[in-house]
């Protein structure tokens, strides 16, 4: 049997890998010929897609980067890699065994590699659909309320990104604290709230960098505002704002 610690280099690297198949990029470069980190918001997710090749197609492309971290994390779940848990039950402030580091793991790498990707000179998108493919497998009440946080700050302040970037810091305490989990979480002893709570934060780790400039942006005035700006696209391809 391979040690685990093997595994808990092998896994991540291969979910980054995975995690950095740019399915934005290549559905917009093959509908278009367009390159999404030149035009629209340079962005290299779902919305530029719609932006740039249209609303199915901007769909089709959020799905297939949700759809990576759910499989890539349902895997780790699925395979046993430490089996030096024999437990039939599961404290809420412990680490049982190296599976449920390398689940941690995988899940920040998948979103690290969307954001990050070595196929696109590290360039990639915000993390947010991928992010939720993770999340409503390993906890959809977590995603549940970081989607109802965004829905209120946006409503309450009008900007988009940055409440993409706050309702992070109200999911992260939630999710060390919930005591609720899906059967299939439990199945495989991975739930406690601080398993969920390090998977969330490293979430957190890998997207939270990309919202940094919008955040400040707001903080100056000169961030998106529903209502208050249009966004347009320019004929050279930017998202131009008036």
């Amino acid at each position: 049997m391979v040690a685990p610690w093997i595994w808990i280099i092998i896994c991540p690297i291969a979910a980054y890998l995975i995690g950095s198949i740019p399915f934005s990029y290549i559905v917009a470069k093959l509908k278009t010929g367009k390159d999404l980190r030149e035009v629209g918001t340079q962005n290299v997710g779902g919305l530029n897609t719609m932006i740039t090749a249209g609303f199915w197609l901007g769909l089709l492309a959020g799905l297939l980067d949700f759809t990576k971290g759910f499989l890539c994390v349902l895997t780790v779940m699925l395979i046993e890699f430490d089996d030096t848990f024999q437990g039939s039950t599961l404290t809420n402030w412990t680490i049982p065994d190296m599976d449920a580091v390398i689940y941690i793991l995988v899940a920040f790498a998948v979103v690290i590699g969307h954001n990050f990707s070595i196929y696109l000179k590290f360039r990639g998108g915000r993390g947010l659909g991928t992010s939720a493919g993770i999340l409503s497998l390993a906890n959809p009440i977590v995603l549940i309320i970081y989607l109802v946080t965004h829905a209120i700050i946006t409503v309450i302040t009008k900007y988009v990104r940055p409440a993409q970037f706050l309702s992070f810091f109200v999911a992260i305490p939630a999710a060390f604290f919930i005591l609720i989990f899906p059967p299939w979480v439990t199945n495989h002893m991975l739930h406690n709230g601080l398993i969920l709570g390090l998977l969330v934060t490293g979430l957190a780790v890998a997207t939270v960098p990309k919202y940094i400039g919008p955040f400040i942006d707001a903080l100056k005035g000169k961030e998106y505002k529903i209502g208050k700006k249009e966004l347009k696209l320019s004929e050279a391809g930017q998202l131009d704002a008036e």
